[in-house]
Formats: C-alpha cells, structure tokens, sequence
C-alpha cells in the first residue's frame, strides 16, 4: 500500500540554478519529515534541470514534473497540484526558503482550529 505523505509541497522551477538548492535544501531539512516535494520544471535553459535530478536521485521524498512548454509559474504550479498526493497542499516559489519548522507550524495551526482551510 502506498504511503501518501502529510504535505505536499509545490515548487515551480525556470532557469534558478543559483537559488534552487536552497530552496530544495529548506524543504528537506524540515522538522516535519512527511512531506513530498514536487519540482515542476518549467523548461529551463540554464542547467537547472540537472540540478533538480541530482536531487531526487538522492531524496525519494523527490518527485520531477517536466513541462513540455514554458508556461509560468501559475500553470507550473497547477501542473504540481494535480500530482500532489498530500492531505495538505502549499507552494513555495523558486527562490524562497522555508523556515526549519514552517511545515510543523502549519500543520499544528490546522490541528488546533478545526474547520480551518488555509493558513498564511
């Protein structure tokens, strides 16, 4: 049976080869570990691509979505969103960074406040 993480978060990525590793690296370091990571390409042209494969050959927690067509970050995005496998859904754009406990403060927030569909 195939395990759905808690989180599912949501990167959409054009030519940031010199911002995308910290931006991976803020996600994977979380302190809430159930999580995938989704990278969705956007046809970048600068080597960003082969970054986003060494990740994910080093983190199952990876997945690569590869657009055919440069589309921007909103369809990039929606093209993450329909194969995120996570009770809970949140995007991060290409050259931000989370804090070490964002993803555990989200999720205690949706805890303690039932009926609660969205937390900034």
């Amino acid at each position: 049976m195939k395990h759905n993480p808690l989180v599912s978060v949501i990167v959409a990525v054009y030519n940031m080869k010199e911002h995308i590793r910290q931006c991976i690296e803020s996600v994977l370091r979380q302190s809430m570990t159930d999580l995938e990571l989704i990278l969705v390409d956007d046809v970048s042209t600068d080597g960003t691509a082969d970054i986003l494969r060494e990740y994910a050959n080093m983190d199952k927690r990876i997945r690569l979505v590869w657009r055919d067509e440069n589309g921007g970050a909103q369809l990039a995005r929606n093209a993450g969103i329909a194969v995120a496998s996570g009770k809970y859904i949140t995007t991060l754009d290409h050259d931000d960074f989370l804090a070490p406990n964002a993803l555990e403060l989200a999720i205690d927030t949706f805890r303690l406040h039932d009926g609660l569909q969205c937390v900034c």
